[in-house]
């Protein structure tokens, strides 16, 4: 059974990943986190694992912790390059509008984990993208998708055991 932890990293509301008030820059320790971000019920958290032993570190999320930044078609189907180095086609993925209209993507069945749209992604996908009285519809090929208006941002709390709890100082 993998260890829960508070990890302590927060993601602010422009995307920087931020460790005890430190900047977690290098872009090696960025892809490993992205790419070991799993989806919870009660939250998101990185899954490191090393030997025999596993851990899931829980994050706070202010803004998105993933983002697609280019997108392309093949066979026609359209396929994301997310920036935890991982390709997504669009099938595997729901698109929707933020409480800002942002355009944000999840994969189907996600609870929380959420990509930010990049904006040369964005400009992309307009020719795709499309208005009727219904709202916005995404149309690739014959197929119309509608594209859902929702209240959701890219907020996500700690689980309720990390709240309130101040971290464990090191030994």
């Amino acid at each position: 059974m993998a260890r829960r932890l508070n990890s302590e990293i927060k993601i602010t509301p422009n995307g920087e990943w931020i460790f005890r008030g430190t900047h977690i820059d290098q872009k090696d320790i960025l892809e490993y986190f992205r790419r070991n971000l799993k989806d919870a019920q009660d939250g998101i958290y990185i899954d490191n694992e090393y030997g025999q032993f596993s851990e899931q570190g829980y994050l706070e999320l202010f803004g998105y912790a993933l983002n697609l930044i280019r997108v392309w078609e093949k066979d026609g189907e359209l396929f994301f390059l997310a920036d935890s180095g991982e390709e997504i086609p669009f099938s595997s993925l729901e698109l929707a509008a933020d409480r800002d209209g942002e355009l944000f993507a999840k994969k189907k069945g996600h609870v929380f984990l959420k990509y930010r749209i990049a904006r040369n992604v964005s400009t992309a996908l307009g020719e795709y993208i499309q208005e009727s009285e219904e709202g916005l519809k995404f149309k690739i090929g014959e197929k119309e998708i509608p594209i859902p208006e929702t209240k959701e941002g890219p907020e996500v709390s700690l689980p309720k055991e990390f709240q309130n709890v101040p971290p464990t100082p090191e030994i």
